[in-house]
């Protein structure tokens, strides 16, 4: 059942709450407690009425793509359906889709906690890695299994439907001492929203039973939002005609060449002596010599191709047997034109260049400008995942007593091998250490940017101590690597203290 007004209730609430503690390593004042569900209140599309009444095992689905046309799929109950067919069995499609998930969910992430006014908490931050850690490794093994996902598989999860549906949405699961215990997606495609005095409230809908989704623990994000419509739109979509008519391309290739390409047997049979040594009793009506002819037809067919490749052929003087070819016919160009057009409207359909797909040029320079512009458009889709992870850990981390908000962030993407970034890297610490060297930067935010974690208990602390005023590095991985002008040597090789023994007057030495 709704809880009335629960929007207006927590709004009421986060601006009552206490002013924030202004030192980075101080604890901020404590959240008043919200009104917010103590169970989950969404539940996984795969469970209807059905099959929670049966019991009886879940059905596994199975497109048997080896035996299906793929453009039977056009014929789905709905787009967001065909969608999601068409990007599983479809080559293109499905690479499109993997390679913006494997891009855009990098390696690793930062999660920080920061006061309202942007300082970074050191305390609030500690609760959230441990928080962090009970959602991704640690389950409650005393519920025997646990379908929990961790961070990275729940991130792949919300980016697969951030690229079929162009929305991802997650639900942050209370106990009920309304404390975080997981995260949970929740599929677009069961997703409404209803008008209300209030605005817009998100329902789930699922085998006909509407849920309330008008809770602060309910996030919704779209990327590229079209402001007519509350609901997003697929980035997918304009591929669709594209993939359809490449596979219809497909399959008349296929038929070519079986029919064309492949040699077939042509037999010509002499009518004029089949008709002497034909029967007398076909020789009654012209219907009876139509039939005999034709049987004599149907029988040499099924001889012929009931022959195995290795197997003679032996025929009478009244057949004529020879191969039949594709000759001098040639329609390559055609078909590379037309293949070359299907794959550039493929392409621009699903966003994804086309050497990202397979389908560019030799050039490297062409390829490497392709990956650069993608990695550009993957940015957009790893912003929806960090926006939807901060909201919901900036919830958890109030509800444990923080006045705070969290900055869940993806590392930045490249697509550089690691032995090359390492200079890169170098350069990354020397100017987080130049920061905390100057007390621009706390300890513990400083060791998160380097290795992902807060610092050991023990640590020396080293924000504002100058520790890096005296020295003098050369932070430019790349100054003894160009032989450029900006690098040269411009001081002058003249000696700038005299050799001679009589300071450098004229005469003998």
């Amino acid at each position: 059942m709704r809880l009335p007004s629960v929007l207006s209730r927590f709004s009421a609430a986060v601006g009552a709450l206490a002013s924030t503690a202004t030192g980075a390593g101080r604890k901020a004042q404590t959240v008043k407690p919200l009104k917010v569900p103590t169970t989950a209140q969404s539940r996984a599309s795969y469970l209807t009425k059905a099959n929670t009444d049966s019991g009886r095992p879940l059905s596994r689905p199975d497109r048997s793509l080896i035996n299906t046309d793929i453009t039977t799929y056009r014929r789905g109950k709905d787009t967001q359906t065909i969608i999601r067919d068409f990007a599983v069995s479809t080559p293109d499609l499905s690479a499109s889709v993997d390679a913006y998930i494997r891009t855009a969910i990098t390696a690793g992430y930062i999660a920080v906690a920061k006061n309202l006014d942007g300082t970074f908490n050191a305390e609030a931050t500690q609760a959230l890695q441990a928080l962090l850690v009970r959602l991704d490794v640690l389950k409650n093994y005393d519920e025997g299994f646990s379908n929990v996902s961790s961070i990275r598989s729940l991130g792949e999860a919300l980016a697969k439907e951030g690229r079929y549906y162009g929305a991802m949405a997650l639900e942050l699961v209370l106990d009920r001492a309304r404390q975080p215990v997981k995260l949970q997606p929740v599929s677009v495609t069961t997703v409404q929203f209803q008008v209300t005095e209030d605005g817009l409230q998100p329902i789930q809908k699922v085998d006909d039973e509407e849920v309330s989704l008008d809770y602060p623990t309910f996030f919704y994000v779209s990327v590229d939002q079209d402001l007519l419509t509350p609901y997003a739109s697929s980035p997918l979509e304009p591929a669709l005609q594209p993939i359809l008519f490449m596979q219809e391309f497909m399959n008349d290739l296929r038929r070519i060449v079986r029919r064309a390409i492949h040699p077939r047997i042509k037999v010509t049979l002499n009518g004029q002596e089949l008709l002497k040594t034909m029967p007398a009793q076909y020789r009654e009506s012209t219907e009876k010599t139509t039939e005999y002819l034709n049987m004599i037809k149907d029988d040499v067919a099924r001889s012929i191709n009931g022959l195995a490749p290795e197997d003679a052929l032996v025929v009478l003087d009244e057949l004529e047997v020879e191969y039949l070819t594709a000759g001098n016919i040639s329609h390559d160009t055609e078909m590379t034109a037309l293949k070359n057009i299907i794959n550039d409207k493929i392409s621009s359909g699903t966003k994804t260049l086309p050497s990202i797909l397979g389908h560019g040029s030799s050039s490297s320079n062409i390829a490497s400008t392709e990956s650069l512009l993608f990695m550009k458009s993957a940015e957009g889709l790893q912003f929806a995942l960090n926006n939807i992870f901060s909201q919901a850990l900036t919830l958890a981390t109030r509800l444990l007593g923080y006045d705070v908000y969290v900055e869940f962030s993806y590392d930045r993407i490249d697509l550089r091998p690691d032995s090359e970034l390492e200079a890169f890297k170098a350069m990354k610490q020397s100017r987080v250490l130049e920061l905390l060297s100057l007390g621009l930067m706390g300890d513990e935010e400083a060791c998160l940017q380097l290795t992902g974690n807060l610092p050991q208990p023990g640590m020396v602390r080293l924000s504002g101590t100058g520790f890096k005023s005296n020295k003098v590095e050369n932070n430019n991985p790349y100054s003894n690597t160009s032989q450029g002008t900006l690098n040269q040597n411009l001081d002058s090789d003249a000696p700038k203290n005299p050799k001679s023994g009589n300071g450098g007057k004229k005469g003998n030495t």
